[in-house]
């Protein structure tokens, strides 16, 4: 099984799959891990200010099924160009990310997967994803 086809497995197990799309929550998901990027949002404030952003951006949108999968494709390349620019392998990358997001315990509040806090999960390891020069 491919990376795509265990992240596609992932959310059909949580049943996310099947809550179908909403443009602007999908945008906010992607917003927040870009505002957590930047090292000076936590994960609840960084929600937060993604979802007033997407809202924003997609008011009144006219978007259609082609134009967003082709922006989210897009989404993929240029983080997969940026984590290969900073000096990782993009594939242990999203190896190590996928086993930290598949080991978190917790429950769907408002189509949001909310962590248990109390659970013992795996943490990325990414000094083994670094490229050597």
């Amino acid at each position: 099984m491919d990376m795509f086809q265990k992240i596609v497995k992932w959310n059909e197990e949580r049943g996310l799959i099947a809550k179908g799309f909403h443009h602007t929550k999908e945008a906010s998901f992607i917003i927040e891990e870009l505002l957590e990027s930047t090292g000076n949002y936590d994960s609840d404030s960084a929600r937060n200010k993604a979802t007033y952003y997407a809202e924003e951006i997609l008011h009144n949108t006219q978007a259609d099924a082609e134009k967003i999968v082709d922006a989210l494709g897009d989404i993929i390349v240029f983080a997969t160009g940026a984590i290969r620019k900073i000096g990782y392998d993009p594939s242990k990358v999203m190896d190590e990310v996928f086993k930290e997001i598949n080991s978190r315990t917790g429950k769907m509040v408002d189509g949001k997967f909310v962590k248990d806090p109390d659970a013992k999960r795996y943490y990325a390891d990414f000094n083994h994803c670094k490229v050597s020069k």
